[in-house]
């Protein structure tokens, strides 16, 4: 009976085709994960203004329906927390009542603009 060894192994083309396909790959892959990265950046931004304007519309209403009542934009800005928690921080110093530079994780920094509380509607954050 005649036996063959049989070698086991990959050929040398069978390493260039893998290392084709893996090139192809993460050509691909990359690029989308960095934009993956910048968009859920902005979107945390996003949420970030959300929010300040939840607490603005909040501090506002109780001023509304307190005892002292509404009495202006300043005195309202000073009732307002605008910590938004420790992946968040604002770029310089804190905001004042026109806006401030909002920081997402040290790195995206956002200019925000506010626009001033009156009697008949809360003060408004945006980019």
């Amino acid at each position: 009976m005649n036996t063959c060894e049989v070698e086991s192994g990959f050929t040398l083309l069978e390493i260039i085709a893998a290392l084709v396909i893996i090139s192809i790959l993460s050509a691909v892959v990359i690029p989308r994960y960095i934009s993956l990265d910048v968009s859920a950046k902005q979107k945390a931004i996003d949420a970030g203004i959300a929010e300040l304007n939840g607490r603005e519309s909040l501090t506002w209403s109780n001023l509304k329906i307190a005892e002292s009542g509404y009495q202006d934009d300043t005195h309202l800005f000073g009732l307002m927390d605008t910590s938004l928690g420790q992946d968040y921080s604002w770029g310089g110093a804190v905001p004042d009542s026109s806006g401030g530079i909002l920081v997402f994780r040290l790195d995206t920094p956002v200019p925000l603009s506010r626009v001033g509380s009156t009697i008949e509607h809360p003060a408004q954050w945006s980019r």
